[in-house]
């Protein structure tokens, strides 16, 4: 689990092609990532969708659009999302 240092995490929903580069990245917010988190049960106890990266499912599309409108799906990328800390 996360400690509570938010403040120094940022989050990526990254669409990549074929040959392993981005094509396709959004970024998200803290409240955006909790409005989602429900979508990725294997992510344990990682509340913040933080200590890894998650394959999202086409599956999934709708329902992230749906809870986070600016994030879009371009056809033909394979998409991941993830934390990181800031610098």
């Amino acid at each position: 689990m996360m400690h509570n240092d938010v403040e120094h995490i940022g989050w990526e929903l990254t669409g990549w092609e074929d040959d392993d580069n981005a094509a396709h990245t959004s970024s998200l917010s803290r409240a955006e990532v909790l409005r989602i988190k429900e979508l990725f049960p294997e992510r344990g106890d990682d509340d913040l969708l933080a200590t890894a990266v998650y394959p999202v499912a086409p599956e999934l599309y709708a329902a992230i659009c749906t809870a986070v409108p600016h994030v879009e799906f371009a056809p033909g990328l394979d998409y991941m999302l993830g934390g990181f800390r800031l610098s």
